[in-house]
C-alpha cells in the first residue's frame, strides 16, 4: 500500500484546481520526495501529467482546452508589448517587478491592441488577478501584484509556439 506525506490532500488539492505549488512551500518539497509516485498517482487517478522542474509542480492534460490559459498568455504578451514600448525591459520587469493594479489596467486599457484583450477574461481585471492569484502565478497585495516562478512556464510555452512558427515560415 503507497504511503502519501502528511500533506496528500493539499497537494492533490492545489494541482487539481490548478494551482502551481512552488518552492519552498512544504507541499512542493514532500512531492518532489515522492515524484514517482505522484506522477503514477495523477495519470492513474486523473489521467493528468505531474510535471516537475526544479521549483514548481503542476498538472498538464492533452484533453483539455483552457480558455483562462490562453486568456493569460494573451495578457502577458501584451503587458510585455507596453512594457517593451516604454523603454523597459520587460522580462526583468515580469520577473522581479511590481505592479500597481490600477497603472497596469489603464495601461493596457490604452493599447492599440486592447481590443484582444477585451473580449477576453481580462476584460474584469480585478477578477482575472484574483483568479491568477488563487494559482499562484500572481502575488496580490494592496493594491499591486507581482508575478510569481511559475511566470516561467507560460514564458516557455510562448517561446515555444514562436520557435514553431519561424520553422514552419522557413520550410516554405
Amino acid at each position: 500500500m503507497q504511503s502519501y506525506p502528511s500533506e496528500h490532500r493539499e497537494i492533490v488539492s492545489a494541482l487539481v484546481d490548478g494551482r502551481f505549488v512552488i518552492y519552498p512551500n512544504p507541499t512542493f518539497v514532500s512531492l518532489r520526495l515522492q515524484e514517482d509516485e505522484y506522477r503514477e498517482f495523477f495519470m492513474q487517478s486523473y489521467g493528468y501529467e505531474l510535471v516537475i522542474d526544479s521549483e514548481i509542480a503542476y498538472l498538464t492534460s492533452t484533453e483539455g482546452t483552457e480558455k483562462r490559459t490562453r486568456d493569460f498568455v494573451l495578457f502577458l504578451a501584451l503587458l510585455c508589448r507596453e512594457l517593451d514600448y516604454s523603454g523597459k525591459n520587460f522580462r526583468d520587469a515580469i520577473e522581479v517587478g511590481v505592479f500597481d493594479m490600477a497603472e497596469t489596467e489603464q495601461m493596457l486599457r490604452q493599447s492599440s491592441k486592447w481590443e484582444v484583450l477585451e473580449k477576453t477574461s481580462v476584460a474584469d481585471f480585478n477578477e482575472f488577478i484574483s483568479i491568477w492569484h488563487r494559482k499562484n502565478v500572481l502575488f496580490r497585495a494592496e493594491g499591486q501584484f507581482r508575478f510569481t516562478k511559475a511566470v516561467k512556464i507560460f514564458f516557455d510555452f510562448a517561446v515555444n509556439v514562436a520557435n514553431a512558427k519561424l520553422k514552419e515560415v522557413q520550410a516554405v
